[in-house]
């Protein structure tokens, strides 16, 4: 293998499906999966990225990998889910337990639909809104969960284990989904877009970006790809949530208690909701040292002053963010608050005029109708015990009654 340009199988086009066009790369992140083409074939319903130019700002060049637009939910958690199915399928699991705040459980529900698999997707009341229905229903099960996030996540592991069912997603799996991701991006800068100094997204426990440059580093190990051409990384957090960024500016290897302070009622985007990523941030933090970088918090007066000037460029780039039915209120503010993230760095002197930034995109095109909302299957609230609470559920989802095959 002369380079990572080996790793592109030109029979796809990235703005189909990213994980078709660099499926070789799991050769060299995902070693043990042994997923092949076809089953990613299969299990594909769209998670195409598409490389975009956005308007100069202060003399800083920004470029968008949009992962929104040709992502069939709309965010590029469908990497997520689309490698996660096709490693279930491979594996013969016929059932799941998951929780996030929205954009998985959107994707997983789609893709565990697609390919048969019983879903139990536990997800905040909060983040509800932001659902189509069109991703649940038969085998996909939503339930809303009126509790803090830790005890969202508490349940769902705690259903898994009484009931011997696989919790998703896996660690490896969604290293090896952002793997496609760090491709597209070589290839665009390669091509279209040309040397980049950063890299930014906005992030919640950090798994999208960890992939990225876990594979950046695993190509650079091999010889494949010079330290030169990896740009460095910029992440940002909301400043009522924003345990990285803490710990992070603290000059801290670890996240401690010290560092989680949540404000819940002053979120700007509620499915960012993960309060103590905890050795998410040790893995990312420890990738930014290597390759550079910085964290940053946004805080409302940040979004009051650059959201609109982002969503205006982002239109005049074709990108229109979907909003809440009957509202201007955009739907999904995560790959938003990147774009505002670019901007008030820019203005506060952190990117400099001639610096190239490329803007991760995540998030922003799915449309809902004002009737599209789906209804919880279940709302689990502080009614009853945890215990209680999966008991519940196992009867009333029937669970054990599929045969569980080894974990993916």
């Amino acid at each position: 293998m002369q380079g990572w340009r080996d790793l592109v199988d030109t029979r796809f086009a990235a703005e189909q499906s990213a994980l078709l066009r660099y499926h070789r790369i799991f050769d060299v992140v995902g070693e043990g999966l042994g997923l092949e083409v076809a089953e990613l074939v299969a299990s594909s319903l769209g998670e195409g990225i598409v490389a975009r130019r956005l308007a100069d700002r202060g003399g800083v060049e920004i470029f968008v990998a949009d992962e929104t637009t040709a992502m069939c939910t709309g965010t590029y958690k469908a990497l997520d889910a689309c490698v996660t199915t096709a490693a279930l399928r491979r594996a013969g699991v016929r059932q799941v337990v998951a929780s996030s705040g929205g954009n998985l459980s959107a994707a997983l529900g789609a893709y565990c639909q697609h390919a048969g698999i019983e879903a139990l997707l536990f997800q905040p009341v909060s983040t509800l809104f932001k659902q189509d229905r069109r991703f649940f229903g038969g085998c996909a099960h939503l339930i809303g969960v009126d509790l803090p996030e830790p005890e969202v996540k508490s349940l769902a592991r705690a259903v898994a284990r009484a009931h011997a069912i696989a919790h998703i997603p896996d660690v490896r799996l969604r290293t090896a989904a952002s793997a496609a991701r760090a491709m597209f991006l070589l290839e665009a800068i390669e091509g279209a877009i040309g040397a980049v100094d950063f890299l930014t997204q906005t992030v919640c426990a950090g798994f999208g970006p960890a992939g990225i440059y876990t594979c950046f580093a695993a190509l650079r190990e091999r010889g494949l790809l010079r330290a030169s051409a990896i740009p460095r990384l910029i992440t940002f957090q909301q400043a009522a949530n924003s345990p990285m960024v803490r710990a992070w500016q603290a000059g801290e290897r670890e996240l401690s208690r010290t560092h989680i302070a949540p404000v819940p009622e002053r979120y700007i985007e509620p499915g960012l909701y993960n309060t103590n990523p905890g050795r998410d941030y040790d893995r990312l933090a420890g990738l930014m040292r290597t390759f550079g970088g910085d964290m940053l918090a946004l805080a409302d007066v940040d979004y009051d002053a650059h959201a609109d000037a982002v969503r205006a460029a982002l239109a005049d780039a074709g990108i229109a963010l979907s909003t809440l039915p009957g509202s201007d209120e955009v739907l999904e503010k995560t790959g938003l608050l990147t774009g505002v993230g670019i901007y008030r760095a820019i203005d506060a002197g952190l990117l400099q005029p001639g610096e190239r930034v490329i803007y991760m995109l995540t998030g922003g095109r799915r449309d809902l109708e004002a009737d599209d909302a789906p209804l919880p299957e279940l709302v689990v609230d502080r009614s009853r015990s945890e215990e209680e609470w999966v008991a519940e559920i196992g009867a009333r989802f029937g669970l054990g009654r599929t045969q569980v095959g080894r974990g993916a």
